[in-house]
């Protein structure tokens, strides 16, 4: 077995083998990357690696990604790491030198690069990856520790014709315009910084941003300002298709009857239909979600004024909440499913006992700074 860094190249294998193996669960899904898989890890950070896993006649056996950012950790910028893409066909000897090859990445990353931390999420129902990644008694084992719930929630329909929950608590909803960059910035990496590994919104990685991400900028950005001007909110929906399409395998009887439901009165409510199972999504993420103190009156008005701008165009509003988050309060307007994924967190230098008190700091915290739709 070759385990080596994948090129440009292999980008056409790569998105074959993606298609044949989906993620699976209860809901089993699978990511379309076409035309160029390694356009999603370019939106997340210029310094990101592939790996492949390939058989004596160069069949392909396994795929993984390491993507290397700033991110926030007690305040400070450090460099960590982002886990993803883990798809390996079944196998014990596979299983044994992929763990090598990643202890030894890791380990290299932390002394070139002073890389801490990696994390990873994984579908909650994903038995197999659960046990082999987190669970396993190999004493080879990756040590992944149990970070964070949350929910990837699919927003398909609201309760209601109308909103005010914003209206009342005095929350003004407006577009970001040229004059908003500074503050907007200013707002999303004061928040970052209070979560664990939380984007560092420099100046140079907010224009980067908006710069680079496909049809993406800072008119994308709706804003919330309380009754004395101050920003208290944020969220910039984003139709990733150009780059990323979720498509669902199969659907339980529960959802296919939603679907067919909702698909029956679409063109009377001027929304797009819900996708089969086989076909692409018609989703759009709601990315850069920043609330100040978490407040759920804020995220009331900026997830309403959200789902005003994208229902005639998009069958699914996708974002994600945390267990125990109080932004649920709001959600009972609206009608949705759930997805339920697990965060973890793994030490670079597993022997280092500071690097597990630093650990120790990241279980601790409340709300991750994670972004989904990056994954």
């Amino acid at each position: 077995m070759l385990i080596r860094q994948a090129n440009p190249e292999d980008n056409a294998r790569i998105l074959e083998f993606h298609a044949r193996h989906a993620m699976q669960g209860d809901l089993p899904l699978r990511f379309d990357r076409a035309p160029d898989y390694f356009a999603l890890h370019r939106c997340h950070s210029p310094e990101h690696e592939v790996w492949l896993a390939e058989d004596e006649r160069e069949a392909l056996k396994g795929i993984a990604s390491l993507v290397v950012r700033e991110g926030y950790l007690g305040g400070h910028a450090q460099r960590i790491a982002y886990l993803g893409d883990l798809r390996l066909v079944s196998g014990r000897r596979l299983s044994r030198e992929w763990t090598g090859v990643v202890r030894g990445r890791l380990e290299a990353l932390h002394r070139e690069s002073g890389v801490e931390h990696a994390f990873c999420c994984m579908i909650r129902d994903n038995r197999l990856a659960i046990q082999s990644l987190a669970r396993s008694r190999r004493p080879d084992r990756l040590r992944f520790t149990h970070w964070h719930g949350y929910d990837n929630v699919s927003v398909y329909a609201r309760r209601g014709l109308s909103w005010r929950e914003g209206t009342k608590s005095g929350i003004r909803i407006v577009e970001a315009q040229t004059a908003h960059a500074d503050a907007l910035r200013a707002f999303l990496d004061a928040q970052s910084r209070e979560q664990p590994f939380g984007c560092v919104f420099s100046e140079q990685e907010f224009a980067r941003r908006l710069r680079t991400w496909p049809a993406f900028g800072l008119a994308s950005f709706l804003l919330a300002i309380d009754g004395r001007g101050a920003l208290v909110g944020c969220v910039a929906p984003w139709d990733a298709g150009a780059i990323k399409r979720i498509v669902l395998e199969r659907l339980p009887l529960s959802l296919q009857a939603i679907r067919v439901a909702c698909n029956a009165i679409a063109p009377a409510l001027g929304r797009p239909r819900i996708a089969a199972p086989g076909e692409p999504l018609r989703d759009v993420y709601l990315t850069h979600l920043q609330v100040r103190e978490r407040d759920p009156a804020v995220f009331s008005a900026l997830i309403d004024a959200a789902w005003s701008r994208v229902r005639g165009t998009h069958a699914l509003m996708q974002l994600c909440l945390f267990d125990g988050d109080p932004l649920w309060a709001t959600m009972n307007r609206f009608l949705y499913t759930r997805t339920p994924m697990d965060l973890y967190v793994l030490p670079t230098l597993e022997g280092r006992a500071d690097n597990w008190r630093r650990r120790d700091e990241i279980l601790a915290q409340e709300t991750p700074g994670f972004e989904i739709y990056l994954v």
